[in-house]
């Protein structure tokens, strides 16, 4: 009797939360009437709910698809004791020549398990067109064409069986140099460029990590983003398209599992973030680890 009663218990509760979501109900719309190929315009998206359902707003890895999202700007919430507001501006960009584009945008109620996609109303822009007609050729009666009879001196002919000896003999030494050298050459470019990235990603992350002007939440986001688009690059595996739990699963990363979760929660409830430097510090020591792997592999490539 008393699993019958807990049952009963949690189908209602469950029950309840999802009549609650039903009652959320996003509203999007353009900044703007009109909007230009590849130049960002503002699409506003905001939610009223209730307080008890914490609500989650699309971040920088959502498809946004036809669009491409240039930068978005959250905004504080907004609460009494029964309601809360949220409210985030996506500026995007759309390379699509449709004369009318339409977006529309999920929020995300989420549950003790999961979440809950809840879209928002569909709106609609206008394709301003910069070219009215372009024409297929001008007429040679057109073209601003100018007669010059005058003479001109014309210097003599260049000696190209020189040229040609000069590039044979270039051909023939690049040809040795190559076969005696080229493996070392590739091997020595494919390790610079390597290089290259990996201090490249170090010193944006480290900028990120360590930068004490943006929330907890955002810092936690870019450095989730950078970390993932360089792992990306490097072991040539879709990492940003992938969420914390499936890149664990599939990639099964040492040490690094806590750290993983520990920014996701940073980034969807940033009351609840702890000190991440710890989390940070160990994400940067992984993507140390996979770097020097991927270089020994290069080097014992033959």
């Amino acid at each position: 009797m008393f699993k019958g009663i807990l049952s009963l218990t949690l189908v209602l509760f469950f029950v309840s939360q999802a009549t609650k979501a039903q009652d959320i109900t996003p509203k999007g719309q353009f900044l703007e009437d009109t909007i230009k190929i590849g130049s960002p315009i503002g699409f506003s998206l905001s939610v009223k709910h209730p307080r008890s359902i914490d609500v989650v707003f699309p971040d920088s890895l959502y498809d946004f698809s036809p669009y491409e999202i240039d930068h978005k700007l959250y905004f504080p919430t907004q609460s009494d004791s029964l309601v809360s507001y949220d409210s985030a501006v996506y500026y995007l960009s759309s390379f699509e020549i449709d004369s009318i584009q339409t977006l529309k945008l999920p929020v995300f109620a989420l549950h003790r398990n999961d979440s809950t996609p809840i879209y928002s109303n569909t709106d609609s822009v206008i394709l301003q067109q910069l070219v009215k007609e372009v024409p297929d050729s001008v007429g040679v009666e057109a073209l601003p064409l100018k007669e010059n009879t005058t003479y001109k001196p014309v210097d003599f002919a260049f000696n190209y069986p020189y040229l040609l000896i000069g590039l044979g003999i270039f051909m023939v030494v690049a040809i040795v140099s190559f076969i005696a050298f080229g493996g070392k050459i590739k091997t020595y470019f494919k390790i610079k460029r390597l290089t290259t990235a990996y201090e490249n990603f170090v010193s944006q992350y480290d900028n990120i990590v360590t930068d004490q002007s943006v929330s907890v939440s955002k810092q936690a986001e870019k450095a989730l983003v950078t970390w993932k688009r360089y792992l990306e690059q490097l072991e040539k595996q879709p990492y940003t398209k992938l969420t914390t739990k499936e890149i664990i699963k599939r990639y099964q990363p040492k040490g690094i599992e806590s750290s993983l979760a520990q920014l996701d929660m940073a980034i969807y409830n940033p009351k609840a973030s702890a000190e991440l430097m710890q989390a940070y510090t160990s994400l940067k020591k992984y993507a140390n680890q996979r770097y020097t792997a991927k270089v020994e592999e290069v080097k014992n490539d033959k």
